[in-house]
């Protein structure tokens, strides 16, 4: 497996903010968003390979309880179901950091989504798949990176159209977040949007900053 870098940090975002959690970063991307803040893990040669056996054996070291795969993209390597199958059975709580091209792995106890749905802005919102949003349950989360009221929009549609599926289908949402690119729309107005919009109320969207680029600084490595 081609690892960027593991490290123990704090989950910045999403549903586990603010808790000790050990970072698997692997190397490379099929997409190749505007917005990007880890483009080291997406081009170039900084990476080291590990077979999924180390990268247990790591982990473990750091004696958590909670871990995040992220990338780059995590769920096209090779042997990321095996890393998975390894976490899992030890009993380890992880949180894979998806971009939406790949559907939730199923089969495992302990294992969320944090699943991206591409905003408008990225540039990558034609490599979305509606269905693959479908196959994230209530422990899950669905975040919208947002820098216009285009994309705000959007993200109400897409959040509507599961609102309806689901209920349909009598499944619990998962979790939606609503995180801004940072230095396009100011935060103020975004809330308002959100609180303006009655898809976003009705299904309790939440807003969010990075905590991690709050505290350190924000083009930190390893944090």
């Amino acid at each position: 497996m081609k690892i960027s870098e593991i490290f123990l940090s704090i989950e910045g975002e999403g549903i586990r903010t603010g808790a000790p959690a050990v970072f698997i970063r692997l190397f490379g991307c099929n997409l190749r968003c505007s917005y990007c803040d880890s483009m080291y893990a997406v081009e170039g040669s900084d990476f080291t390979e590990m077979s999924p056996e180390e990268v247990f054996l790591k982990v473990k070291s750091f004696n958590t309880q909670y871990v995040t795969l992220t990338g780059g993209e995590p769920l096209i390597h090779k042997d990321v179901e095996v890393l998975l199958k390894m976490l899992d059975d030890y009993g380890l709580e992880v949180n894979i950091e998806t971009n939406g091209t790949q559907p939730k792995p199923s089969g495992y106890r302990h294992i969320l989504c944090t699943m991206d749905w591409k905003s408008i802005s990225s540039g990558m919102q034609p490599k979305m798949n509606l269905a693959n949003m479908m196959t994230l349950r209530g422990k899950d989360v669905l975040k919208f990176v947002v820098g216009t009221e285009e994309d705000l929009q959007d993200a109400a549609r897409v959040i509507g159209a599961m609102e309806t599926e689901y209920a349909r289908e009598g499944w619990k949402l998962p979790t939606f977040y609503v995180s801004p690119i940072f230095g396009t729309m100011k935060y103020e107005d975004m809330v308002n949007w959100i609180l303006s919009n009655a898809t976003m109320r009705r299904n309790n969207v939440r807003f969010q900053v990075q905590l991690h680029k709050v505290i350190w600084d924000p083009e930190a490595r390893g944090v």
